[in-house]
């Protein structure tokens, strides 16, 4: 697989499970994803731009402002992942259209998953996941609205892992963020 294509894999996962990567490709969520078109509005899907500003009348930020400048660059971590767990576009076509792989046997998918959340700080080693850095990590747009409930929806998937197996405990986390995700925001 040539270089070209695997980056290409890896910002359709970007898109897919969190247009954040937006401000770093200059590509819009499901339009870019579709139709192979930008569309780039800088005022409603740059939410990192909207979290950095003074809190309070002392200039303070909050947890949310400090975590949103603690958020690794998602397009490097994907790129470094895809070098030790490959990853098929029809799977990430799959992830971003249903929530799900179409083959949930191949655990090098479920591998790739695991790395991108532990090195975005969203799972840690351990396996426990973060509720607010996923949110932070994958704040953006999905079919036009600005997804504005991700915390809680991570918390809600957080709360039922008990898979012993890493990746499939980072698989399931994922499928149902992106399964709560297009319910939320898809299908409404």
């Amino acid at each position: 697989m040539s270089r070209v294509v695997s980056v290409t894999l890896l910002a359709l996962l970007a898109l897919s499970i969190g247009p954040s990567v937006e401000a770093s490709t200059g590509t819009s969520g499901s339009s870019a994803a579709t139709s192979g078109t930008t569309s780039h509005d800088r005022s409603t899907d740059d939410v990192k731009g909207k979290l950095i500003t003074p809190a309070d009348d002392q200039g303070n930020m909050t947890s949310a402002e400090e975590r949103a400048l603690d958020v690794p660059d998602l397009m490097a971590v994907m790129v470094e992942c895809n070098d030790s767990f490959r990853i098929e576009m029809g799977y990430l076509e799959s992830l971003n259209e249903s929530g799900s792989f179409p083959d949930e046997i191949d655990r090098t998918p479920k591998c790739y998953v695991r790395c991108v959340l532990e090195k975005t700080g969203v799972a840690s080693e351990d396996g426990l996941f973060d509720p607010a850095q996923a949110a932070a990590v994958f704040a953006g747009e999905r079919n036009g609205v600005l997804m504005t409930n991700l915390e809680d929806l991570a918390t809600r998937c957080a709360a039922d892992r008990n898979e012993k197996c890493r990746c499939e405990r980072s698989y399931n986390f994922i499928k149902c963020l992106m399964e709560a995700e297009i319910k939320e925001y898809v299908s409404n």
